[in-house]
């Protein structure tokens, strides 16, 4: 492999373990076998990684992990275990670990975790040399995406929506599928989760941003993903109060959290519609879909629910409908915010998994979707096009 093997360091007791990590270097490895050799070799070398061996899974061994880490805050402490558990993860990462590899270690691995280290090293860098500044406390804000109808497009909204805030500079945006039955936005966008939201359900008591992040799924934009369960049996494991907890911990640390949510109206959607800056309501250009959404609007009147944040995004509105939207503005008592225009590429891209402002920048779709995120956006992107007709002036 072409990495700078002296800047890893490989720690374990046993040696079966010291050796395959040894070969995957061609033997150019430093070895510790305890941690306190470790620590002396880390204090008179260049070490930037450290890959723990599964020897220091155990409880016993995290606060001397912890030692390791406070010794040089800018290092990057990476753990092999036999098995990746959500509890683990959070008591590597409360130790200073920045991930878990599963054994056995291979090169695909390997190569992985030398790329996340080379991101670590630049944010921790960033930290450290910044000790005494001040830290921002800053809350996000809220985007819900709904329809009263299925198949009205609300997963392409969301994944290209928080594609464009992504790309704000310093800005940092999640994703949350909460369609926890029948969710796609990790299919849209082409990811394979290794952890959804039922890991962080079940470390409710202990979940805290970093322990999250680490149950997040990151798309190659930088994008993250708290991804629904994998099967729809698992979505009882997902309470309301549970998903509005990871939410909470999601707005202490993200400027944009963004729901794909179900086509229905349930407890959950009503504390998310009652939580979010703003509600995005899909609707198509068709009767049905109309006739859905005149319902849902209705409904959150008569139970008292403001309608002040909520933003009607007419989906394929170049559709050849009898409708127009004076007259969807009239059933619906509210006037069109935001259209995206039909077009075939749309479905091209979600076939591809990948969103259509990354395939077809220039597309009049595309420019639908600037439409939408100008009525989120507080800065609209310097590398984006012209946002289109509901832009700001």
């Amino acid at each position: 492999m072409s990495m700078a093997e002296n800047n890893i360091l490989v720690v374990d007791e046993d040696d079966d373990f010291v050796s395959i990590a040894k070969q995957l270097f061609d033997g150019r490895l430093p070895v510790a076998r305890t941690l306190d050799e470790a620590s002396q070799i880390i204090e008179s070398g260049d070490i930037r990684m450290v890959l723990l061996g599964p020897t220091y899974k155990d409880d016993r061994h995290m606060e001397e992990i912890r030692t390791l880490h406070n010794q040089d805050p800018v290092l990057v402490l990476m753990l092999v275990a036999e098995e990746v558990t959500s509890d683990l993860l959070r008591r590597g990462m409360r130790a200073g670990v920045s991930d878990v590899l599963e054994a056995p270690l291979d090169e695909p691995k390997i190569e992985a975790a030398i790329e996340q280290f080379g991101h670590d090293v630049l944010k921790r860098q960033s930290v450290v040399a910044k000790p005494n500044a001040p830290m921002e406390s800053t809350h996000g804000r809220l985007i819900t995406i709904t329809s009263a109808k299925g198949g009205s497009g609300k997963t392409v909204v969301a994944t290209n929506l928080a594609l464009l805030l992504n790309r704000i500079p310093d800005t940092k945006v999640c994703l949350v599928d909460a369609d926890l039955q029948f969710g796609d936005v990790c299919l849209v966008l082409q990811l394979e989760p290794r952890f959804t939201m039922v890991n962080a359900a079940h470390e409710l008591h202990h979940l805290d941003a970093e322990l999250l992040d680490s149950l997040l799924t990151e798309h190659p934009s930088g994008l993250k993903v708290l991804a629904a369960p994998l099967e729809p049996a698992f979505a009882d494991d997902i309470t309301t109060t549970g998903l509005m907890q990871m939410i909470d911990v999601l707005l202490e640390n993200y400027r944009y959290v963004i729901i794909d949510t179900a086509s229905m109206l349930d407890e959950l959607i009503l504390s998310l519609f009652e939580k979010s800056d703003d509600i995005l309501m899909i609707v198509d250009m068709d009767l049905p879909s109309v006739k859905n959404a005149k319902l849902a609007l209705e409904t959150m009147r008569l139970l008292k629910f403001s309608t002040a944040n909520v933003k009607l995004v007419m989906n394929r509105s170049n559709a050849k409908a009898r409708l127009d939207n004076k007259e969807i503005e009239n059933a619906l008592k509210m006037r069109i915010s935001a259209a995206v225009p039909s077009d075939a590429v749309v479905a091209a891209s979600v076939n591809e998994g990948r969103p259509v402002v990354e395939t077809d920048p220039k597309s009049k779709v595309a420019k639908g979707f600037e439409s939408v995120a100008a009525l989120i956006a507080e800065e609209i992107p310097e590398d984006s096009a012209k946002f289109g007709l509901f832009g700001r002036k």
